[in-house]
This record gives structure tokens, C-alpha cells and sequence, in this order.
């Protein structure tokens, strides 16, 4: 209370600027010990630099296009961690021929053009300009991933990164069919009141 005392009558902060810090650092300790739990999982497996170069990859490419949020903690560290061992520790043994891998990331690119961005319903629709960006940020990352899968020989590293970005993807377009769907329910809804 002392802190928010400090921040309010000496540095002038209203209370729904202090709200504002109070949710952006609960998310940033949420996001780090979300990462360092499901870290600590594949550092006992000896594989936390797989799973490093995997979140690296996967923070960079939900922070241009968005996804599934969950409401609750306990779905959100489920979830990411059913991505991450699923890319690492399962689908890592299927082989794809690199020909397949590169046909493959170029569906990717077009989900994402059709798709992203997808913001949590609790976040202001992003307008034209930031829609455009956030193609334009995921057409890069896949392409320049295509790339280095293309030239790199074939490694854990490359094969986790196309299975993370598959998952992205497929994730990618279920939010965006999720959040219409919760967007009609609300519209039939409001239209049933309005209705009575």
C-alpha cells in the first residue's frame, strides 16, 4: 500500500494508471514464471535449449499475430505447455522431407494473412494500419524461418521451430473462428434482449 501511496500523491498517478502498471507487471511475473515452470520440465529432460530457441520463436510470432487467450492462469500454463511438449517432445519424431516442411510454412503464411492479427476480447480491435503490420511482421518471421530451414541441414532446432509454428498457426485460426463465434453469441444475445 505504501508503494501505491508513493506512485498516487508524489508522482500524480490516477488510480487507473496505477491499475494499468499493477496489470502490466502481474502479466510480465504470469508470462516469466509460466516460462520458467515449463522450462524447468524440459531443463530435467536436458532439453531447455530446444525449448529456449521454441518460446523464442513462439513469443516473437504470438506478439505480431495473437491467438488463444485463456481467462485463468491454470489453462493458460496448460496450454502453453501442451504446445511446447507437443512440438518437442512428440512431434519432433515425425519425419516431414524438407520439400513438405517448405510447403507446409507457405499454408502458414496464408492462415496468418487471413487470420492475423487475433487480440484477447479484453484488448481494443486493432485498426487497418496495425492489421497490415501484423501480416507483414508474420509473412517475414515464416519466410526468413523458411529460409534458414532451407539452407541450415536438418537439426532438432529447425524441425521444433516448423512444428511451432504449425501449432501457432493452427491455434491462430481456431482463436480467430473461436472469437466469432463468441462475438455471434454476444450479437444473437443482445438482439434477444432488445427483442423482449
Amino acid at each position: 500500500m505504501f508503494l501505491h501511496s508513493y506512485i498516487k500523491n508524489t508522482l500524480g498517478f490516477s488510480e487507473y494508471e496505477i491499475a494499468q502498471m499493477q496489470h502490466f507487471t502481474l502479466s510480465i511475473f504470469s508470462e516469466i514464471s509460466k516460462l520458467l515452470l515449463i522450462g524447468i520440465f524440459f531443463y530435467i529432460q536436458n532439453k531447455l535449449p530446444l525449448f529456449v530457441m521454441a518460446a523464442a520463436l513462439l513469443c516473437i510470432l504470438r506478439c505480431c499475430t495473437g491467438g488463444m487467450h485463456m481467462e485463468h492462469y491454470l489453462t493458460c500454463l496448460l496450454m502453453s505447455f501442451l504446445v511446447f511438449f507437443t512440438a518437442i517432445d512428440l512431434l519432433t519424431y515425425i519425419p516431414v522431407s524438407k520439400p513438405l516442411q517448405l510447403c507446409f510454412l507457405s499454408f502458414c503464411i496464408l492462415i496468418n494473412h487471413k487470420y492475423a492479427p487475433v487480440v484477447s476480447r479484453f484488448r481494443p480491435a486493432p485498426d487497418g494500419v496495425r492489421i497490415k503490420k501484423s501480416k507483414l511482421e508474420s509473412f517475414f518471421i515464416i519466410a526468413f524461418f523458411s529460409l534458414l530451414l532451407f539452407i541450415l541441414p536438418s537439426n532438432q532446432y529447425t524441425t521444433i521451430g516448423f512444428w511451432i509454428i504449425i501449432l501457432q498457426s493452427f491455434q491462430l485460426a481456431a482463436a480467430y473462428y473461436g472469437k466469432r463465434r463468441f462475438e455471434y453469441e454476444i450479437s444473437s444475445a443482445e438482439m434477444d434482449d432488445n427483442a423482449v
